[in-house]
């Protein structure tokens, strides 16, 4: 009988084993609906612009995560255009009359550590980004590609992290024109995360090799980037920031050549319990007037970077803001921002920028962008005033002034320049 009993007990733990085995994944659901109406003034900078003076927009944002344990996990996210009201289904226009698509992967990736490990495997599609204090996000790189990141930490405060991305590839058919052959960017990162008690860096390398038509030169390229942010906390409640960023771009034809920096530097104040005081200065090299030996501007991969909410990108809302962090290198800047300003009512807080940006390219700098590059010749002022209401924990109402006063050279830009921008933009968010 006792045999029996351990018997019986023996096969319920082994059932209870297979049963945990096959036990199926947890599923979780988030994402966001947002919608947003902006009226614009004069963001092209033109006279003589037709830009539409008003628009609302709409964006949805759906993510699944299926967690196996704590080990593994998968993610799947999807995210549709930013459509434009009175597009029927959102739907756009594509070549030949057709649609496109308005929905797309966003992220697909395995997120696992090696067994009985402290070593993280992140394979798939994400955010590949280089590590920035100021500015919200790196100037160099900051974009979704497929990537294979490995993680370990070597000690409790130190860590290391190295992987492959393949940044562009423009030949997505083996069909495609010869001029697209060859045409895309690799990416090789080694970075080694600091963290210790008030103060955090994290140096990096990143090197790129690219296809011989990448972009659509016809030329080998190859190019570098090196750096490193930084956080002291330890003088709390003053919060230093700073970022140094080096890249330098080599090509066959010494014309399509570029090397230069950027370096930027932040200090928080957040002794006030009502809200936190931000001030900041960035300095990025411009080009000079000989385009013969390439660019002496940082060479950019893709930007997010932006102080302020407005000329430089950082708006919350979709579209309501200038370049959207694209800005092209070549400015220095210093500005202040009030942040998360508590205000009257429960929920209800503001946020007020005011900085000044000033060209460092020459004046005669080849291949510049009207609106996005400036010249020694050309400035701006900047002021936001912006305001986040809850009106649940998950529902947030925006709103978001901003006016620029700009300086733009007519012996540059021509006679069509016109100065001043404004926005007013209102929008809401539901996260789930």
């Amino acid at each position: 009988m006792k045999r029996l009993t351990l018997l019986a007990v023996a096969l319920v733990m082994v059932l209870g084993m297979a049963v945990s085995a096959s036990a199926a994944p947890e599923v979780s659901i988030s994402g966001n609906l947002l919608i947003n109406a902006i009226w614009k003034g004069n963001w092209d900078f033109d006279k003589n612009a037709g830009e539409k003076a008003t628009e609302i927009r709409q964006r949805a944002d759906l993510y699944f995560t299926v967690t196996a344990n704590e080990n593994l996990k998968g993610v799947l996210g999807f995210r549709s255009v930013k459509a434009n009201w009175g597009q029927a289904g959102w739907e756009l226009d594509g070549a030949g009359g057709g649609k496109t698509n308005t929905i797309d992967i966003r992220d697909a990736y395995i997120d696992f550590n090696w067994p009985g490990t402290d070593v993280n495997v992140k394979a798939g599609l994400y955010t590949v980004a280089l590590p920035a204090s100021v500015g919200g996000a790196s100037m160099i790189l900051g974009e979704r590609a497929g990537a294979v990141m490995v993680s370990a930490p070597m000690t409790d405060n130190v860590s290391v992290l190295a992987g492959y991305t393949r940044l562009f590839d423009l030949d997505d058919n083996e069909d495609s024109a010869a001029a697209l052959d060859n045409s895309y960017l690799d990416g090789y990162l080694v970075a080694l995360p600091l963290n210790f008690e008030g103060f955090a860096a994290t140096p990096f390398f990143l090197y790129g090799n690219g296809g011989k038509n990448f972009p659509e030169s016809g030329e080998d390229v190859s190019a570098y980037w090196l750096g490193s942010n930084f956080t002291m906390s330890i003088l709390d409640p003053f919060i230093v920031k700073a970022d140094i960023n080096y890249g330098n771009l080599d090509a066959d034809t010494d014309a399509l050549d570029a090397s230069g920096w950027l370096f930027d530097l932040g200090l928080d104040y957040t002794g006030f319990d009502f809200m936190t005081v931000s001030t900041y200065f960035a300095y990025s090299t411009g080009r000079d007037d000989d385009a013969s030996n390439g660019s002496e501007a940082m060479p950019i991969l893709n930007s997010d970077w932006a102080v302020g909410s407005f000329f430089f990108g950082g708006g919350s809302i979709t579209s309501d803001d200038i370049n959207g962090g694209d800005v092209e290198a070549g400015f220095w800047t210093i500005g202040a921002s009030l942040l998360d300003i508590q205000s009257f009512a429960e929920g209800l807080t503001h946020t007020v920028h005011v900085l000044y940006a000033k060209g460092t390219n020459d004046k005669k700098a080849p291949g510049l962008t009207y609106g996005k590059g400036l010249t020694e010749d050309d400035s701006l002022w900047e002021v936001d005033f912006n305001t986040d209401y809850k009106i649940y924990d998950e529902l947030t109402l925006y709103t978001q002034l901003g006016y620029i006063n700009s300086d733009f050279d007519k012996d540059v830009w021509g006679d069509d320049v016109k100065n001043d921008a404004w926005k007013v933009a209102t929008g809401v968010v539901y996260k789930f």
